[in-house]
């Protein structure tokens, strides 16, 4: 007995340390993908990014005068409406009513099922340019309108004069002139005026209507998978069969991996809730039950202006679940570990949101828990055991990522963490 606590008092020395620190390694790795993240996504979008200018277009007329009346109304009813002339392939040339401009989809869809409730319009379509109308209309062909024609008034009708019945002329010669007089024409049948047909528009990326920051639109569901691999960095606070003194609460960093599938569902665009459920192991060999849940509730977000998508949020979330290990010691000691941790973290959020990325950092709490059983499988006998309580040791940290939209459902979100646990997460979800 003797000499096994000699070993183990060795084995919890902190000059010699129970395994190799990752620490360093974990932070040069998250610093790295943070980086690499920041300059392929981040920095191209505004170095290269391209204004939009969103309009809905409402109507068309052959004459500028009626289309310039019809804009002039929905300028009175509180919409910005402009005139441009246009030629349209195999119709020829028309002036258009377009509505905007919009900084974003979004916008315009709202307009334009506003403009068909109101019924201000039958038909609405949406379009993007790369530059306001406005500037356009210097490109644009004019054509003169031509005055209609002055019609001269109807002549005076004179009282028909009655004329002597003339001669019957024989019946054989009024069967000659009627053959040469020349056939009845019939009149030409009308045209029918020519129908304008809508431009048919170039398909834009109908991105999915979300609720504010990052959250999910109210009344939407997602589902996703999160890869989470973490050292969180813990101290003995209780001993079960023996004291713990004060130089005893040496650290003991926990390692695990969590696979995780995430139901969300946003009850509303600022608030939504969700649930975790997967396996917590070390190993591929040992996997056990982790499961918990959370919510999501967002404070702002700057809709207009040179702050557009800045948004603040608060994020709460709890997890359960058991950990089977086994390591070896400095001093050649195999031991397994059998943990019982449930953890609560509290997270203050800010970031940039735009349709197709997102990219947040912030502060978080954290407190975790462990209650562990260690056994010694080598050097026996006699076997030593070990029932121990243990406690972060840091509560506050920081935390950052990006999430990118790979289609306007499917987007993939990068995470690290530092100060109270290192880990990167990767994950991968589908908004219905």
């Amino acid at each position: 007995m003797e000499r096994a606590k000699k070993t183990e008092l060795f084995f919890r020395n902190p000059r010699v340390g129970i395994l190799p620190r990752k620490q360093d390694e974990i932070r040069l790795w998250l610093t790295i993908i943070l980086t690499a993240t920041f300059c392929l996504f981040f920095v191209p979008h505004f170095a290269q990014a391209k204004k939009s200018y969103y309009y809905i277009h409402v109507s068309s007329f052959r004459a500028k005068s009626n289309a310039v009346s019809v804009a002039e109304d929905l300028q009175k009813k509180g919409y910005s409406a402009v005139v441009r002339g246009e030629e349209v392939p195999k119709l020829g040339y028309w002036y258009r009513i377009y509505l905007g401009p919009f900084s974003a989809y979004k916008e315009a869809k709202i307009t334009s099922d506003e403009l068909k409730k109101r019924g201000l319009a039958k038909y609405t379509a949406i379009y993007q340019k790369d530059s306001p109308i406005r500037e356009d209309m210097a490109r644009a062909p004019r054509i003169e309108e031509k005055p209609a024609p002055v019609l001269p008034p109807p002549p005076k009708k004179e009282p028909p004069v009655t004329k002597k019945p003339g001669a019957v002329q024989p019946q054989k010669a009024t069967v000659a002139e009627a053959k040469k007089a020349p056939p009845p024409v019939s009149p030409a049948p009308a045209k029918e005026p020519v129908k304008l047909k809508p431009e048919p528009r170039k398909e834009q990326p109908l991105w999915q209507r979300r609720g504010y920051g990052r959250n999910l639109a109210g009344g939407k569901f997602s589902l996703a998978w999160q890869h989470t691999y973490r050292e969180v960095q813990t101290e003995v606070t209780d001993r079960n069969n023996g004291s713990v003194s004060g130089n005893e609460k040496y650290r003991f960093d926990t390692e695990m991996n969590l696979d995780m599938l995430r139901i969300g569902f946003g009850i509303t665009d600022f608030l939504g809730l969700f649930a975790d459920v997967g396996a917590c192991y070390d190993d591929l060999d040992d996997f056990n039950l982790a499961y918990g849940g959370g919510g999501r509730l967002n404070l702002f977000e700057v809709k207009n202006g040179s702050m557009r998508g800045f948004y603040s949020a608060l994020q709460a979330e709890y997890h359960k679940g058991k950990l089977e290990t086994d390591y070896q010691s400095v001093g050649g000691n195999r031991f397994s570990k059998d943990a019982d941790w449930w953890e609560f973290a509290g997270k203050g959020e800010v970031g940039l949101v735009r349709d197709r990325f997102a990219l947040y950092f912030g502060a978080t709490y954290f407190i975790y828990r462990e209650d562990t059983d260690r056994k010694q499988t080598e050097n026996t006998p006699p076997t030593v055991k070990y029932k121990d309580d243990l406690e972060e040791e840091n509560s506050f940290g920081g935390y950052g990522g990006l999430s990118l939209h790979l289609t306007p459902g499917l987007l993939i979100n990068l995470e690290g963490q530092f100060l109270t646990q290192n880990s990167i997460a990767a994950m991968v979800e589908y908004r219905f």
